[in-house]
């Protein structure tokens, strides 16, 4: 519907995230700095929390395509509660 009328090819607002729709807003640019910045620290754990649609799961997702897969072992941890 909507696809059409802005010359879209493809759907960005579906329900599961798709990182090839991430967009670098200010906080995004921010927090990616911080994601970037806790992994070469190589210290412990990093935390990413926020509201609901906020684009959590976009950013890790655009994070771990950033990543050389031979340095790192992601994991992701998915919960609702």
């Amino acid at each position: 519907m909507y696809e059409s009328f802005y010359g879209l090819t493809a759907k960005p607002f579906q329900l599961s995230p798709d990182p090839e729709f991430f967009f670098g807003s200010r906080g995004h640019r921010r927090a990616m700095a911080y994601l970037e910045y806790g992994l070469h620290q190589a210290e412990g754990f990093i935390v990413v929390t926020g509201e609901v649609g906020a684009g959590k799961t976009t950013l890790v997702q655009q994070l771990l395509r950033r990543l050389p897969v031979n340095n790192v072992v992601p994991v992701q941890v998915v919960t609702t509660q």
